[in-house]
């Protein structure tokens, strides 16, 4: 590696700056990658690795410091903290860097941010830990579980309590294990553009590892990628990046070619562009067949939602933008876009929507494994704030539903507060009836959902866990609104 240093001062400064809440994990690292797109793949996935493990570890990284250091990690100064935190990862976790060399360039970079005074304690810190690596403890299990999982899988403590009153015990540690294992990289095949098996061979032209997804027939999980657009099937809109729970949510949409789609939170536009395709694709079918469905130029500004179409909606024109930029690489045309706080009641939709689409705001505790940041950055209260706007956008969004359409609500968390009970406060609140999605999902994954928590089939709704699903944390649910009388 050419410049082992520079990366990881690069990884110290982004660390750096989360700790001082100025951006999240995901836009700092990415923002970075930007910056410096000619480094190379193995310096790119070095700075990747040393942000993400560091971030992943940070509880117990901090717990392991304190018993070593004269003073606490949180009384140290951020560039510091997190240059041992840094350094102990990969003292800790990767196996290819020596211990001293770990400790060497920790105590450079201290000398070279203006740290000299404290390179003698970075170095005694880190030397410390390498040579009591053997008696370093962690809290026991039996002796107080909570403390156990707190600090074993880096999650804070009151997560913890949380997770173990929502579901049994083996589940959780499931749960947190996974979180801190490697995300694959699922992406959903434009099946608009070719087929899943001519993707895979054009991505293999690539030098592209690609297995096929575990439920769904247009995904692909990918391996050893740090930069989509360095990739021609991505730029050329064959495939695009998206989790394999969100794919499983439009197996709810079965649409038909006149549908009237509404999505009420749609950035990035993975949900609605996987709609704009069924319905490319059912519509497709229905002319081959001989079958008339009434044209977009013909119903176009007589009513705000067209048949056949998708409306795809979101709060700023940075987050509508971020929609129309991947509908136009994957070439999608049957998608409209909007600008729309989706708290703000549109009369022009009422009784028009033939599916709302209502992937809403949530607590993220369904992707902790490839956002561990949210962890760090999340409580209680905020939770209880997530319940309240949720129910203020459905409030505002079932409306749009005409009678015998469908919502499909969604979150990538694994609460019960923003998932099923959402879907009982719905039914009870506005007279929504469940639909039976059994036989809507691939027929492995209902087998697997057998007696899971948060899930009932038959009541509209499944919980995918982590661990016990091969994908991420996710929500899903669909419901109907009866005909009147």
């Amino acid at each position: 590696m050419s410049s082992e240093i520079n990366i990881r001062g690069l990884a110290v400064e982004t660390l750096t700056e989360l700790d001082r809440g100025r951006k999240n994990a995901s836009e700092a690292m990415h923002a970075v990658l930007r910056n410096y797109q000619y480094l190379s793949k193995q310096e790119r996935s070095f700075y990747t690795r040393l942000c993400e493990g560091t971030i992943e570890y940070r509880l117990q990284l901090d717990y392991l410091i304190n018993q070593v250091s004269r003073t606490p990690v949180e009384k140290c100064r951020p560039y510091i903290r997190n240059l041992l935190r840094m350094s102990l990862y990969q003292i800790r976790y990767m196996d290819r860097i020596p211990p001293e060399a770990a400790c060497n360039e920790a105590v450079k970079l201290a000398k070279k941010k203006g740290f000299q005074h404290l390179s003698s304690f970075v170095n005694g810190v880190l030397r410390n830990l390498i040579r009591q690596q053997a008696v370093l403890s962690l809290p026991q299990k039996k002796e107080d579980p909570c403390s156990y999982y707190s600090v074993t899988y880096s999650m804070p403590e009151w997560l913890v309590e949380r997770l173990l009153c929502w579901y049994p015990e083996d589940i959780v540690e499931d749960m947190l294990g996974t979180f801190l294992a490697e995300a694959p990289l699922t992406v959903r095949v434009n099946q608009i553009q070719g087929t899943r098996e001519a993707v895979k061979k054009a991505l293999e032209q690539e030098g592209i590892q690609a297995e096929d997804g575990y439920y769904t027939e247009n995904t692909l999980r990918l391996s050893g990628i740090n930069y989509m657009n360095r990739i021609r099937s991505f730029r050329q809109g064959l495939i695009t990046v998206q989790d394999e729970s969100s794919v499983l949510q439009g197996c709810l949409l079965k649409p038909q070619a006149d549908s009237r789609i509404l999505d009420v939170c749609a950035a990035p536009g993975g949900k609605s562009l996987y709609a704009a395709e069924q319905l490319y694709l059912t519509g497709h079918a229905a002319a081959s067949a001989g079958c008339s469905s009434q044209s977009l130029e013909m119903s176009a500004g007589l009513k705000k939602l067209v048949p056949g179409s998708v409306m795809a909606r979101d709060i700023s024109e940075k987050k509508v933008e971020q929609i129309i930029e991947n509908a136009e690489r994957m070439k999608i045309s049957n998608l409209r876009t909007e600008v729309w706080n989706a708290l703000q009641s549109d009369p022009d939709c009422e009784d028009q929507a033939d599916i709302v689409i209502a992937d809403l705001p949530c607590s993220g505790l369904g992707v902790l494994g490839r956002k561990a940041d949210i962890k760090y950055r999340l409580d209680s209260g905020q939770i209880k704030e997530l319940v309240c706007l949720q129910r203020e956008i459905l409030t505002t969004v079932i409306p749009y539903i005409r009678y015998g359409g469908r919502l499909l609500y969604s979150t990538c968390t694994v609460n019960p507060e923003e998932n099923e009970e959402q879907v009982w406060w719905m039914r009870k609140q506005f007279g929504l009836e469940p639909v039976n999605i059994r036989d809507m999902l691939p027929a492995s994954l209902v087998q697997e959902l057998s007696d899971q928590p948060g899930t009932d089939l038959e009541g509209g709704y499944a919980t995918l866990l982590p661990g016990r699903q091969h994908c991420d944390g996710f929500f899903l649910a669909a419901l109907y609104k009866p005909s009147e009388g």
